[in-house]
């Protein structure tokens, strides 16, 4: 009988206790290091209430100096251990992955081995040497994976010695106040000038990636809006100084809230505030049913624009992904639509990873679009600011330095070196994003869908700058907005709440749908989403111009397939060949018929035909000639409506 010594098995061993979500202990950690810090330049800026006088005016100065300085000892404290934190949490993530290797080893391992175990079971003699040599191969592999084991096992013990280690030095008053006096302690402002020096997103990346973990958590801390905002820091980085913030706005304004003390503003701020932590979860069970999505805060600026705000939300990461999709809203839009604008972002991501792409959606609302933040009544001098071309233009430029952002901090591993980077413009934001590649914004493939104009000075696709063959235009033949494209004279002024505001030309630019423009005209109509309507029809009008990025339509799919860079399966369509504001003054025409022929309906013949039975017979013909007279006044309306514009 011949005898063969078959390794045992290995078993299974669990992975690290630390999970991705402990990240929200360095997010709490950093949102109390902000809020702390903030009370520290306050007091620094303070010295004794206005009026305030000899010893009273002194002791009062004493006592901010000396508060001051005790919130600056816990800030420093803070400091060490959100830094410990953070590399502790960045050493867990390198833990999991080399278990995941460990544990692909240890499976490859037992499958050998049960091969092994079968065919040496009842094995002929002459097949013994080479059993035993597979055996003892084997059995190499098995010292050397359970070796492996044990090393890794003293790295995670190392890496939770160390961060004990890190906490427990500043876990007293006085050593936090050690941590505020050492010497050693990093010098943030100097780290500020130094970043307001860097010229452009690429200085600020290699800038950044020469500090120390230390001075990137002492800046984040004492400048989170720096941090958070400044293009090219990466977007890890970014996102852990916004969630910061978000979470310390929030605190606060929840508080006051509960207090009774929220003011009118506040109260506006905190919708801001909401309305990004809402987009922030779209990705996030329960809201998303599957597997949590990586989400970055890539802008966060609750204050910008006069109040309207500024944010940036990613549904995966664009340092890594192979795609990525910067999707730029229009008229109306602010910091307080940011879910809505979060879930188109959503529903591109989830379509393109539907078909197995790797992908980064980001909903930016970063410049400051035509607005209505408190209702249109009331903003209608923002509003009027659709009809011309200064807040695109403006929102051209930021656009252009943040996707520069994105390129400087790209680490993927595309073949290209780069991802496949796509600008979506949609209405007003088509014409931002119109301005930006025509002023040289570096995207792989431009799409404009429902634009009102493409922006004065540009009249075919040679004036966008962009690769050839790569500019692409989604228009419904009854989105109202589109429409607009070209220049319509109505340059006359009117008084909005004693404002006077010239409205200038009605159109934007060339209408991109054209053929004669020169750009890949895609199908947004089969699915059925672009029938007539008529005013009485609500939102449904609205819904002709806002669904382009709805899950499901035709005109998802085909934007879809040209964020992953699949051109040859986007259904193209012919280019207009009417002008397009032709089809507004041809709506105008026949929507003046049609209400006219409805208004005879509704005021006369409806309501004889409620007492056509209880009148004699000749009502009846009182109400068919009624009817038939409503049918003549809307061809009267049509017959005498010009063909053309005045």
């Amino acid at each position: 009988m011949t005898t063969i010594h078959v390794p045992a098995p290995i078993a299974a061993w669990p992975e690290p206790d630390v999970r991705p979500s402990a990240s929200a202990v360095a997010t709490d950690l950093r949102a109390a290091a902000i809020a702390t810090s903030d009370v520290t330049s306050w007091m620094s800026a303070h010295g004794a209430p206005a009026g305030w006088t000899g010893d009273a005016a002194e002791a009062a100065g004493h006592a901010m100096t000396s508060l001051g300085r005790r919130a600056d000892a816990a800030v420093a404290a803070l400091e060490k251990a959100l830094t410990a934190v953070d590399v502790y949490l960045d050493q867990m993530a390198t833990r999991r992955a080399e278990h995941e290797r460990l544990d692909d080893d240890r499976v490859a391992y037992n499958r050998d081995r049960e091969s092994l175990w079968s065919r040496a079971d009842g094995a002929e003699a002459d097949q013994a040497d080479e059993l035993q040599d597979e055996a003892a191969a084997l059995a190499r592999r098995h010292d050397r994976i359970v070796a492996d084991r044990e090393a890794w096992l003293e790295r995670v013990r190392a890496d939770e010695d160390r961060v004990i280690a890190a906490l427990s030095s500043v876990d007293t008053l006085g050593e936090g106040r050690d941590a505020r006096d050492a010497p050693g302690r990093v010098d943030v402002e100097d780290l500020r000038r130094q970043l307001a020096s860097r010229p452009d997103p690429r200085s600020v990346t290699e800038w950044w990636g020469s500090l120390t973990d230390e001075q990137r958590a002492a800046l984040a801390i004492a400048f989170p809006e720096l941090v958070g905002n400044t293009n090219g820091i990466p977007t890890g980085d970014r996102d852990e100084a916004n969630r910061g913030m978000l979470d310390r706005d929030e605190d606060y304004l929840l508080q006051r809230q509960a207090d009774g003390s929220l003011t009118d503003e506040e109260q506006a701020w905190l919708r801001r505030v909401e309305a990004t932590r809402d987009a922030m979860a779209l990705g996030q069970p329960p809201q998303h049913a599957g597997e949590p999505i990586d989400t970055n805060l890539i802008v966060y600026l609750p204050h910008a624009f006069d109040g309207d705000g500024a944010a940036a939300v990613s549904y995966g990461d664009p340092d890594t992904a192979d795609d990525t999709a910067v999707i730029v809203p229009g008229l109306t839009n602010d910091m307080t639509k940011m879910e809505s604008q979060g879930q188109d972002a959503l529903n591109l991501f989830l379509d393109a990873q539907s078909k197995g792409e790797d992908i980064a959606a980001i909903a930016w609302m970063g410049y400051d679009a035509p607005s209505a933040a408190e209702g249109i009544t009331s903003e209608l001098a923002d509003i009027a600011g659709v009809t011309q071309e200064g807040l695109a233009e403006n929102g051209g430029h930021l656009l252009s330095d943040f996707v520069d952002g994105l390129r400087a901090t790209y680490t993927g591993d595309s073949p290209t070196g780069q991802s496949h980077l796509t600008v979506i413009g949609h209405s007003y934001g088509s014409t931002t994003a119109a301005h930006a590649a025509a002023d040289g914004l570096d995207e792989d493939s431009l799409v404009l869908i429902g634009s009102p104009g493409a922006g004065g000075g540009v009249h075919d696709v040679s004036g966008l700058d962009a690769p050839v063959g790569e500019v692409y235009v989604g228009s419904r033949e009854n989105d109202f907005v589109t429409w607009l494209g070209g220049e319509i004279s109505i340059d006359v002024p009117i008084n909005l709440g004693g404002d006077t505001v010239h409205l200038g030309n009605l159109g934007l630019g060339d209408d991109p749908s054209q053929e004669a423009f020169g750009a890949n005209r895609f199908d947004v109509s089969s699915d059925g989403t672009d029938t007539p309507w008529h005013l009485q029809d609500g939102e449904a009008i609205l819904d002709r111009h806002t669904s382009y990025l709805d899950s499901g339509t035709a005109s998802l799919d085909n934007i879809t397939n040209i964020v992953i860079d699949r051109d040859d399966q986007v259904d193209l369509v012919p280019g207009r060949d009417t002008p397009a504001h032709d089809r507004l003054y041809d709506f105008a025409r026949s929507e003046a018929a049609y209400q006219a022929q409805q208004a005879l309906e509704n005021y006369v013949v409806e309501p004889l035909e409620e007492v056509r039975d209880t009148v004699v017979d000749r009502a009846g013909r009182a109400v068919d000639g009624v009817r038939s007279g409503a049918e003549e006044v809307g061809r009267v309306f049509s017959d005498a409506w010009p063909d053309h514009w005045p």
